[in-house]
């Protein structure tokens, strides 16, 4: 169940993300209450610690470059909230595909755009969601 959620969620954020450009607070923070009710009637506390001790460790990684303006905030939402449904060890495993899903749109939103690469918006919530495509084996 918690994987349908999951899948949800990113596709849903990639929608908001590729037409305005934000992603919804809403949403994340429904799916975020919906894996932490579902963790907490089907497993045990730990795993619902593990999970926000995941998205902490997301929020610690990626707020500098928040602060430098590289990344945005809703984007570290998104990694939180896929943090607490993939915990550290599913993210190791999604970050090659991720990565090369947004190097590959960067380019292509760069080029579309014409713009530098300090000026270029890309929608990394499309891109989070084809990264986490091996991951899919629902």
């Amino acid at each position: 169940m918690k994987d349908y959620l999951f899948l949800f969620t990113l596709f849903i954020c990639a929608l908001t993300d590729i037409v305005s450009s934000r992603i919804k607070n809403c949403i994340l923070f429904a799916s975020a209450c919906g894996l932490a009710i579902s963790l907490i009637m089907t497993h045990t506390a730990s795993e619902l610690i593990s999970s926000l001790t995941s998205a902490v460790l997301i929020f610690a990684v990626f707020f500098p470059f928040f602060a430098l303006g590289c990344i945005k905030a809703g984007d570290i939402k998104l990694m939180m909230v896929a943090a607490m449904y993939l915990r550290i060890g599913g993210l190791i495993h999604i970050a090659v595909p991720t990565l090369a899903a947004s190097l590959i749109l960067f380019l292509l939103c760069m080029k579309a755009y014409g713009t530098s690469v300090k000026a270029t918006r890309f929608p990394f919530a499309f891109a989070l969601f084809l990264g986490t495509y091996p991951y899919w084996n629902i």
